[in-house]
């Protein structure tokens, strides 16, 4: 309908005659990896829900095509308003979509998931999502289009607005704690030889001058551990079911009870071949004895580093994914080129060891081996019975 001026614009709506044109949609598809990213979510163990001020018919469509399990079933914000706090908790339990929600909402939604004893991310961006950021244990603003309200609000903001990173931020704080948990387990295991072999020697009354292991000594290796321990250890690539694993205890401590017994064991092992060797050797010639223990000990660190390096695969596998780390190698060949410097060099003297035979080193290579690889049949065991 043509109108000429504003006098010919019809008083009532019914009267206006209308020619359609056309329609124009508009779309906002989500991303293609986020299909992807909520599979991994959920076999991590890590539930996915959507909250939305959408019609609750729209958000299922949406929580269906990107795999959000449940998507059927969708609680309104009206139906919010009706239930109690405790009602609200047990209808949390199993609902994954909640449309037509205000910011009370939002806010109540989060509340009821940690007071189910959940530990809850919330992701938003608008000034409606501050509220929930802010309650919930770890708030994640957008980077790009959130507001400034919700960035001040949350504690974490993500500069490229993708889910996919949030994912990958989970996997690399899994792989992180593993790192800090192999590290304990490390020093612990690495330095009960170091402590009984200096306790034990007095206990037998062996001479002083005699003993295993020497000031120097203990100098020496703590120089070995320390770098083991913080670059290599602390910079291992996360195990490959490390997303398949369901979210740890978080009032677990950071060793367990059956990790502190592997390490206590595992020292004890290395610390009765290193000890042992010395023991035997050490009434005939005590510089060779000692050698013979401290290679034993400094050449296990190797091999110890490789086989905790995962609680599931073998250390040949361990091997095979770091072959290309650069520092790995390094710290090794530093063991090795420290090792054959004390002993074979003119510092062999100052440290009171004395060089060994090629036989003599097969044997320290040997022992040494045996000291720490025995707990790759553990797993192996370990990984049948799961089977």
């Amino acid at each position: 309908m043509q109108v000429a001026n504003e006098s010919e614009i019809p008083q009532n709506l019914q009267d206006c005659k209308l020619t359609l044109c056309g329609l124009v949609g508009l779309a906002d598809p989500p991303r293609e990896s986020v299909k992807e990213d909520i599979v991994k979510c959920t076999e991590a163990g890590i539930r996915v829900v959507m909250i939305t001020g959408d019609n609750g018919i729209t958000a299922s469509s949406i929580a269906k095509k990107v795999g959000i399990p449940h998507s059927e079933h969708i609680i309104t914000g009206d139906q919010i308003n009706g239930m109690s706090d405790e009602e609200l908790c047990e209808k949390v339990r199993d609902t994954n979509i909640f449309s037509r929600v205000i910011p009370e909402h939002k806010m109540r939604i989060v509340k009821a998931f940690k007071e189910n004893g959940e530990i809850v991310a919330m992701t938003g961006d608008g000034v409606n999502d501050a509220p929930a950021l802010k309650y919930a244990d770890i708030g994640i603003a957008m980077g790009k289009r959130g507001s400034e309200v919700s960035r001040e609000a949350a504690d974490l903001i993500l500069l490229d607005d993708n889910f996919s990173t949030i994912v990958d931020t989970i996997k690399d704080g899994r792989r992180i704690y593993d790192n800090i948990r192999k590290a304990v387990g490390y020093v612990f295991t690495i330095h009960i030889p170091i402590a009984f072999a200096s306790l034990l020697a007095p206990l037998l009354h062996i001479d002083p001058s005699k003993s295993m292991l020497l000031p120097l000594h203990v100098v020496l290796l703590e120089l070995l551990i320390d770098p083991t321990c913080s670059i290599v250890l602390e910079r291992q690539p996360a195990e490959r079911n490390i997303m398949q694993r369901k979210p740890r205890n978080p009032k677990e401590k950071i060793i367990s009870g059956n990790a502190l017994f592997k390490s206590i064991l595992q020292g004890i092992v290395i610390f009765g071949a290193s000890f042992g060797t010395y023991y035997i050797v050490q009434g005939k010639n005590a510089p060779l004895a000692r050698a013979m223990g401290l290679g034993i000990i400094m050449l296990a660190n190797i091999i110890l580093v490789q086989v905790n390096s995962s609680d599931t695969d073998s250390m040949f596998q361990s091997i095979i994914r770091l072959k290309k780390d650069k520092v790995m190698w390094l710290i090794n060949l530093g063991t090795i080129t420290a090792f054959t410097l004390v002993t074979y060099s003119p510092l062999n003297v100052f440290l009171k060891l004395a060089p060994l035979s090629a036989l003599q080193l097969l044997t320290v290579i040997g022992i040494a081996i045996a000291s720490v690889i025995w707990y790759e049949l553990v797993k192996l065991v370990q990984k049948l019975k799961k089977k």
